[in-house]
């Protein structure tokens, strides 16, 4: 399934360098990405923290909320990472076609 879903990735950046004429700006391409899994990573750390503390005690649930919230948060910006890392190397590939079919 996870490989599956990187090759997806993939296809969407090699679509992408390629629709977009000229050379793309990776570093500008990765900043974006790794914005949105920050600001992804926080709200879902927020929200698992709040159901922790809605379905548990008030200590364990503090406890646990936090714990998972905060792995949660730190999780899911490591994949938002990969993810956008992925779609750059996508990118790439598709500059490169465009570069070699365009000429």
């Amino acid at each position: 399934m996870a490989f599956s879903l990187t090759i997806i990735i993939i296809l969407i950046g090699i679509s992408y360098g390629f629709s977009k004429k000229g050379t793309e700006d990776y570093f500008h391409i990765l900043l974006k990405g790794l914005k949105i899994g920050l600001v992804l990573g926080l709200i879902l750390g927020l929200i698992s923290f709040l159901i922790g503390g809605l379905s548990g005690g008030i200590e364990s649930a503090i406890a646990g909320g936090l714990i998972g919230g905060f792995t949660g948060s730190i999780v899911f910006i490591v994949i938002m990472g990969i993810v956008t890392v992925e779609f750059i190397i996508g990118v790439l590939i598709g500059d490169i076609i465009e570069k070699v079919l365009r000429k």
